[in-house]
């Protein structure tokens, strides 16, 4: 199947009663005459849309990586190395991890926001069908966790996934990145999903270098 479809059908397709994907941003890297995601090779898509009962909106970057699923799998749920490997992650620490599960808790430093924290749950999806491999994440409760210190806001809405699909006959990955998360506070919803999409460029910018490096620097 040819990249500009399964790119396409992954960055588009939305549940019948969901609302649609917008774009919102484009840059296409190879080939660079390219303007839209039918033609690009390698590059990065920007979607939002409205999500049913939330107030701010749901975020997606769809963009290739050249590497398999499985090394950019273990470099996005390498939770115990957030700091100076994601954006605007400045302390990590993780509770537990098993081969399906981790849970952890992260501070970040965010554009047009305060400092935030979370703590979530993510479920580790390895190797599906097709090759697939996913990382979903959703908040959870930790006994005994400190609330947040003074200047920082906890998240109570934070949900999302890393989606990598392989491509060129899994030499490359198609990688999908959705989150849904209000920073809560005192913080215009304009500013809030304007935040949401700042980092998604850096997000993948990272992820792409520690994933096509011969072996991923901790």
């Amino acid at each position: 199947m040819r990249l500009a479809i399964l790119l396409a059908a992954l960055s588009l397709a939305a549940a019948a009663d969901e609302p649609k994907w917008e774009q919102k941003e484009f840059d296409c890297k190879q080939p660079s005459s390219c303007d839209s995601p039918d033609c690009c090779q390698y590059g990065l898509a920007v979607y939002t849309r409205e999500k049913p009962g939330a107030e701010v909106k749901e975020v997606k970057a769809v963009g290739q990586v050249n590497a398999a699923p499985e090394k950019v799998f273990f470099v996005v749920t390498d939770y115990e190395h957030q700091v100076g490997n994601m954006p605007y992650v400045q302390d990590q620490a993780v509770f537990s991890r098993t081969d399906s599960e981790v849970v952890l808790w992260a501070i970040g430093d965010f554009p047009f926001v305060s400092r935030r924290d979370w703590i979530v749950k993510s479920k580790l999806e390895k190797n599906l069908p097709g090759g697939v491999w996913r990382a979903s994440w959703e908040p959870t409760e930790v006994p005994n966790v400190p609330p947040p210190e003074d200047g920082v806001v906890r998240l109570k809405i934070n949900t999302g996934s890393w989606t990598m699909v392989p491509i060129d006959g899994g030499k490359r990955t198609l990688a999908t990145y959705q989150l849904l998360t209000d920073p809560g506070g005192s913080i215009p919803k304009f500013i809030a999903n304007k935040a949401n999409t700042t980092a998604l460029p850096e997000l993948f910018a990272r992820v792409r270098k520690r994933s096509e490096a011969p072996t991923p620097a901790k």
